[in-house]
């Protein structure tokens, strides 16, 4: 058994030195790897938002995106990017949207140009996108289909550098523009008009959930509740006809009880109006609860929709401050 043993381990000594004899040949390779040192970068699309209100607007584009190399570099690399908005066709027909090309004055593009200093394998100033500081400008952007900012990497130059060849992938920044009249610094006291006293033919219409006698929302008496509940979606939703229409300046919404008033529409919920009960034009979207919803500039409606991100709408006055 011994000498089986010992023929064994000479065998097996004897294939590791041809292997070994194999690897020190310097001139010859089973695998030819790749001469040149490929730069690449790799998808990192984003979503971001652009907020009008009537005294400003509001964004939070905010983009970096950085560029590497495959092995440390022998040189100084130098890496250019740039907005290519020939992709913006290509890119709605496959995700079905319509994009627009955000106008090149609203964009400012830091570091088109980076560096990748040798013996690193990123740059070593990223590029950074963002939107211009110019309230002129930004007061423009308003695209109902929203606005996109394709980025592309077109060119890498240094000592044997090479862009790669299937890892050059676009990133795309998308945008959706909303519009948000919402005051969400408002207290009580910007509250401007009166309520409306006469509530005679005001409706709810439940549009997600279920509820019974919400005509107690009109009755004047805060402590004579009702409630639509959605324990499906947990989204109750509903739309109020106030049998005219109103220019108003703030909403009122809250039930009553023997230990104080609570608001009835908590944050998150997403205000519109209407004229004609079918076409809605958004209001803005509550971010805190408050008994009241005030407006940087007055609304004319006759219909209100609400529709939120809880189960339960439990109020005892709905009401409007007319002008």
């Amino acid at each position: 058994m011994k000498s089986r043993k010992n023929l064994f381990y000479i065998g097996m000594f004897a294939l590791c030195g041809i292997g070994l004899a194999a690897c020190g040949d310097d001139e010859a390779y089973d695998v030819y790897g790749d001469p040149f040192n490929r730069v690449y970068t790799l998808d990192n699309s984003k979503t971001y938002k652009i907020v009008q209100t009537p005294i400003s607007t509001v964004s939070n584009v905010d983009f970096k995106w950085p560029v590497k190399c495959s092995r440390k570099a022998d040189g100084t690399i130098k890496v250019a990017v740039e907005v290519d908005n020939s992709l913006i066709a290509a890119y709605n027909e496959e995700h079905g949207t319509e994009f627009e090309a955000m106008p090149a004055g609203a964009i400012v593009l830091e570091n088109a140009e980076m560096t990748i200093p040798a013996g690193e394998m990123v740059v070593a100033d990223t590029v950074h996108v963002k939107l211009t500081d110019d309230v002129s400008v930004l007061s423009t952007l308003k695209s109902e289909k929203g606005y996109i900012i394709p980025l592309r990497l077109v060119s890498a130059e240094g000592p044997n550098t090479e862009l790669s060849t299937n890892m050059v992938v676009p990133s795309f920044l998308t945008i959706t523009v909303t519009e948000d009249n919402v005051n969400h610094e408002a207290t009580e006291a910007d509250v401007t008009g009166t309520l409306v006293a006469d509530q005679t033919g005001w409706s709810v219409e439940v549009l997600s959930g279920s509820g019974s006698n919400l005509n107690r929302w009109f009755d004047g008496n805060p402590q004579s509740t009702a409630s639509i509940s959605d324990w499906s979606n947990y989204k109750a939703a509903f739309t109020v006809d106030m049998g005219k229409s109103y220019t108003f300046n703030a909403i009122v919404a809250y039930r009553g009880s023997s230990w104080g008033d609570y608001n009835s529409i908590n944050a998150g919920a997403k205000i519109s109006t209407s004229d004609d009960g079918t076409n809605f034009k958004s209001a803005g979207e509550v971010t805190d609860s408050s008994r009241f919803i005030v407006f940087y500039a007055p609304l004319t409606a006759r219909y209100i929709r609400v529709e939120t991100t809880s189960y339960s709408v439990n109020c005892g006055v709905f009401n409007v401050y007319a002008k």
